[in-house]
This record gives C-alpha cells, structure tokens and sequence, in this order.
C-alpha cells in the first residue's frame, strides 16, 4: 500500500513538472514575439438577449470595425472612446464643443490656436472644416485621435477648426453622414460672417480662406461637399467660397479597378460589399459619391486641391488617378500631390511623432497656411 502511495505521488509531481515546463515554454514563445506583432485582442461583443435569437446572429461582419447582429444589434470595435474638450497642454490650442443641431445630434468641436509669443491678438485666421475618418461607421470628433491631430493642425497651421461630429451608419446609412456634414459646413459659413452668433468664427475666422479637409471617409465626404458646393443651386450659405480642399488618403472606390488598384476579386467583392452596407444599397459602387471618376470634376467648387496617399494603402491608386483626372476635366485649378511610399492607411494618426507624420503634417499645414 505504502508504495503504491508513493508510486502516485511521483506520477504527481511528474505532471506537475510537466505542467511548469510547459508554462514556461508558452512564456518564452510569447516574450519571442516582437512587441508590435502583439495585438490585443477585440473586445468582447456584449451579451446578447436571449429571449431574441436573432441577437447573437451575425448579419454583416465589418471587422475590425463593427460587427452587426440579426437583430439590429452594433458592436464597434473601436473608435468608441471619448475625450473632453479643453486647453491642450502640448500646444495651447482651446478647443469647445458646439451644437449645430439638437434635433439630430448634429455637432463639432472647435479648436482656436493661441495668440503668438509678444502678441495679445489672434487677428483673423484661416476656416478648416474638417470631417473624420473611420469607414462611415466609427471614430467621432471627440475621440482622442482626432482630437490629437487637430489640436496639432490648429497650433502649427494656425487655423480656426472645425471637426464635424456627423451620424455614423449603420444606424444613419448614408446619406444621412453627407446631410449633416453639408448642414455643419453652411453653418460654418454663416457663424464666420459679420452677423455669426459663434464668436470664434465671427471675430477670428477669416472666411475667405476657407478650407476643407479629412481623412479616409473623411475625404471622401470633404469632396463631396466640394462638388455639392459646385453643383447646388445656390452654392454654400451667404456666397462663401471654398479656398482648399485637402484630401487625405481618401476612400474612393469603383467597379473597374485602375491602374495599380487590386485586381483580387474577393477584395473587390468585400469592398462593394461594405460599401452597400455603409448605404444600405441605396448607390451602387460606381456612383460618383464613392467613385469620383464618374463625377462630373470640372464643377468641383475650390481653387485648390491636395491629395495624400500612403504607398501600402489599397485606396492609393484612385487618389492618384482623382488628381489626373481632376487636371483633365476643364476644372481650372491647382492640384497638388503627397505621398508617403511604404506606409498603410491613414499611418499618420497612429504614428503622429514618427518621421513620416511629422512630414506630413508639414505638408498639411503649409497647404492651409500658404496665401
């Protein structure tokens, strides 16, 4: 008895060295993996109701950024985090927040940069409209990225900023994004006359430099509001005029792929796909709000045009092919050109103090300050 005793005592401890042994290879396997190849994983989706099964039924997986369920049910996967408004510590820039209107939702935060050393007035700066990225689905004006990167355009370009807070889909398809954000744009040009209720705009903003600008979807929309602006009749409230419009990585698509665009079907399905899902179906993938190169461009309502693209980005193909085309349609104003080889999508925001960001943004604020 005794030494069976002890014969399962040893098979124990054998077990438990095995145990540790294993444990402290799967350790090293992990302390192996360079730190930027370890990503954490997504949150978990919360729980469903479970007196409705369509609840935890997928309907459309758009991850990494959303998922929906059967039920109607979002679950973002990112860009849900918020910040508040204030005075930036880095760079002195105040930033507030405005309602445009109650009835929608509809709203922005704005940033005024600080008075220059010696100086005890602002005098009247440049108007940048900005609309953020994040696939018309997530991120917000109030997330900290966007609020990192406008807080560092206001400083270093010197201008009063706009960041449109417009309704995400799938919850408002499209074109409820591209109604809001033109209402935000009017509205900007009515506070920055001499009548404006919106102090930062009526006594600092300079309304005959008025710029718009965003990123990914961002762009896609700040264009759209360009050729709203050129096609409306009436054009933008009170006759203002756009100055600049700057573009940065847009997110155009099409059914035909250009040159250098991918020519891998299941991507060109996923993106059709996405998009549909962004609209709900209500414009095909060709239609000149996502393919401006259907778009009739000479109408396009600026002087001045920059586009940025990053070297890795799928959408970096139709970038550069909008800005030929936009030279060839009789449109007769200047086009310029960014890019940035071997970087992905939108680089810059992740990344603000890496080389490469710091040289964009460069590039971004001479475009808005430059005369």
């Amino acid at each position: 008895m005794a030494k069976s005793r002890r014969q399962v005592a040893k098979l124990a401890l054998l077990a438990l060295a095995l145990l540790l042994l294993l444990l402290a290879a799967t350790l090293l396997c992990v302390l192996l993996i360079p730190r930027h190849r370890r990503k954490p994983l997504p949150p978990a989706p919360p729980p469903g109701n479970a007196s409705n099964p369509d609840d935890s039924i997928v309907a459309f997986d758009f991850s990494p950024y959303l998922i929906m369920y059967k039920s109607g049910r979002v679950h973002r996967l990112d860009g849900t985090a918020r910040c508040a408004a204030g005075v930036d510590g880095d760079t002195g820039v105040a930033s507030k927040d405005v309602v445009i209107d109650a009835g929608t939702g509809l709203a922005a935060r704005m940033y005024l940069p600080p008075a220059p050393k010696g100086k005890k007035d602002l005098g009247r700066l440049p108007v940048l409209v900005f609309y953020h990225g994040g696939a018309f689905v997530i991120e917000s004006a109030f997330t900290p990225l966007y609020h990192a990167y406008l807080n560092a355009v206001a400083a270093k370009a010197r201008v009063v900023a706009v960041s449109v807070e417009y309704r995400l889909a799938p919850e408002h398809r499209l074109p409820a994004a591209y109604d809001d954000s033109w209402q935000a744009l009017n509205w900007v040009a009515r506070n920055a006359g001499s009548g404006g209720a919106e102090p930062w705009l009526r006594d600092r903003g300079n309304l005959s430099r008025l710029f718009v600008a965003g990123d990914s979807a961002g762009a896609n929309i700040a264009h759209n509001m360009a050729m709203r602006a050129g096609t409306e009749e009436g054009g933008l409230d009170g006759g203002a005029a756009i100055a600049g419009l700057l573009l940065l990585d847009p997110y155009f698509w099409g059914k035909k792929p250009v040159a250098g665009e991918t020519t891998d079907q299941a991507t060109r399905r996923q993106y059709e796909a996405t998009w549909s899902f962004i609209c709900g179906g209500r414009y095909g993938i060709d239609d000149p709000l996502v393919n401006p190169l259907s778009a009739e461009l000479r109408m396009l309502a600026c002087s001045r045009v920059a586009v940025t693209s990053s070297g890795l980005d799928d959408f970096r193909p139709r970038g550069l092919a909008y800005a030929a085309a936009l030279r060839d349609s009789g449109w007769g104003g200047e086009v310029e050109q960014y890019e940035t080889p071997g970087e992905r999508h939108v680089y810059f925001l992740d990344r603000p103090k890496d080389p490469n960001s710091v040289k964009e943004l460069a590039f971004v604020t001479g475009f808005l300050s430059r005369e």
